[in-house]
């Protein structure tokens, strides 16, 4: 592409992680094996003679591109007269401070989700898992040990004893965690009838399982949000990769991690819904359920590189909705 004014170039400012063969293919359309990716280096190379090995380019670094010539350029005279020789056109793409910072927000995540994804999953797993039905339930049989109480069916004694029986249970089971859900206060201190007049006397107690089923519930919630992180990352991997079955073995890893984390996160809510669990055991589970779908989303895309020849993600739509 030449002008009056003499050739036009453009400049690219490097970004992380770019490649070498990355702006060969994106700028110029011509991948590893096609027969002009080799001319196309050249010519990126011959504008930028600065460029000492390919493969260290750095982000933040300029490149000059300019539009690969039909023919081989010849060679310039052994004699020429400076002020003959027109100087090349630059033109530089204007990029605002917050386009710059989503960029590389979104750089980072393609290429560091699972330092998010994974132990985000584990803390709010084991959030939800701590503060399960089985769990809350021990604060709501205290409201129905009063009714008993209260209707006659049981002494003040036997309230008092199934009380502490259910809030033991609950301490030992939040462990720790019994600082950040009560703050100066115990379990025993928090759950106890309100004395008051003008509110009923269960009040207080209902109160805090509400609120800890809320908080359970946002446990849940931010593990989808952490899903969809995941799944967008793995949207920019397949739309930034040229090789049509590393795009496959992408997707077929986060399908089947998403698909065995989901399914294992349903079977231990069902099992938390009647069985109160400690601390630690929630973590374990926690920590179980994301390390295994995490390994078995790395054993398909280990099988599909071995064995895999359908086209997922063309057959699916995937390489259309990632771009």
């Amino acid at each position: 592409m030449s002008n009056l004014h003499g050739p036009t170039y453009y400049e690219y400012k490097i970004k992380n992680g770019d490649t070498f063969s990355g702006i060969i293919h994106r700028m110029f359309g011509h991948a590893l094996n096609d027969t002009r990716y080799a001319e196309a280096v050249r010519h990126v190379l011959a504008l930028n003679p600065q460029i000492n090995n390919p493969d260290r380019i750095r982000a933040g670094e300029m490149l000059r591109l300019g539009v690969l010539p039909i023919k081989p350029q010849p060679k310039p005279p052994a004699i020429a007269r400076p002020s003959k020789i027109k100087p090349p056109t630059f033109i530089t793409q204007s990029v605002s401070p917050n386009d710059m910072d989503n960029f590389w927000a979104l750089a980072w995540l393609e290429h560091n989700a699972n330092y998010l994804t994974i132990p985000g999953a584990i803390a709010t797993a084991a959030g939800g898992n701590l503060l399960s039905p089985g769990n809350v339930s021990l604060i709501d049989k205290v409201s129905d040990h009063y009714a008993d109480y209260k209707t006659g069916k049981t002494t003040k004694a036997q309230y008092d004893y199934r009380r502490k029986q259910e809030l033991d249970l609950l301490k030992k089971n939040i462990g720790p965690v019994e600082k950040i859900l009560f703050g100066n206060k115990t379990t025993h201190q928090s759950i106890r009838i309100a004395r008051a007049g003008g509110i009923p006397a269960t009040t207080h107690i209902a109160k805090h399982a509400d609120r800890l089923k809320s908080l359970g519930a946002m446990s849940k919630h931010g593990g989808i949000v952490l899903v969809g992180v995941g799944l967008t990352a793995a949207c920019m991997q397949i739309a930034n990769t040229t090789d049509t079955k590393e795009k496959n073995e992408i997707f077929v890893e986060i399908i089947t991690s998403t698909a065995v984390g989901t399914i294992a996160g349903s079977l231990v809510g069902l099992f938390l819904i009647s069985n109160p669990v400690g601390w630690g055991t929630a973590i374990v589970l926690a920590v179980g359920s994301t390390a295994g779908s995490y390994a078995l989303g790395k054993l398909a895309r280990t099988a599909y590189d071995a064995h895999g020849e359908v086209d997922f993600v063309a057959g699916t739509g995937v390489d259309r909705v990632c771009k």
